[in-house]
């Protein structure tokens, strides 16, 4: 056994010089830092404010801001999530929603939606 085990590394060794293993082991590092900077590579998300079924506004998520539809109806951007401040509504249950990052706010009683995309492809699609 102990035998084979010696007969099969030396035919290894007689396969790779260390010129071959030293170019392996630099093409799987740059196989790692491209594979790396591809996953690291941001999906940049947009927020797009309808309201009756219009685009009224679109901004980017990742730029804190302050959007103000009327007096009462306030939308803010921060820290990579958006939520519904302020509402004329009654029962408030957009701004009860809170914070989000991807899923949708719906305003029914002011026939407003907030929906979160992504510049690829629409990260939730409320239609």
């Amino acid at each position: 056994m102990e035998n084979s085990i010696n007969k099969n590394l030396s035919n290894i060794k007689k396969l790779f010089t260390k010129a071959d293993i030293i170019l392996i082991i630099l093409l799987l590092l740059i196989a790692i830092i491209i594979s790396i900077t591809l996953l690291n590579k941001r999906n940049e998300k947009i927020v797009e404010i309808h309201q009756d079924n219009e685009l009224i506004r679109r901004c980017k998520l990742d730029k804190d801001e302050i959007i103000k539809i009327d007096e009462q109806i306030i939308i803010e951007i921060k820290n990579e999530k958006v939520r519904m401040k302020s509402s004329s509504c009654k029962n408030q249950l957009c701004v009860k929603q809170g914070w989000s990052s991807y899923f949708p706010i719906i305003c029914v009683p002011n026939k407003i939606s907030i929906v979160i995309k992504s510049e690829k492809e629409n990260i939730l699609i409320t239609r």
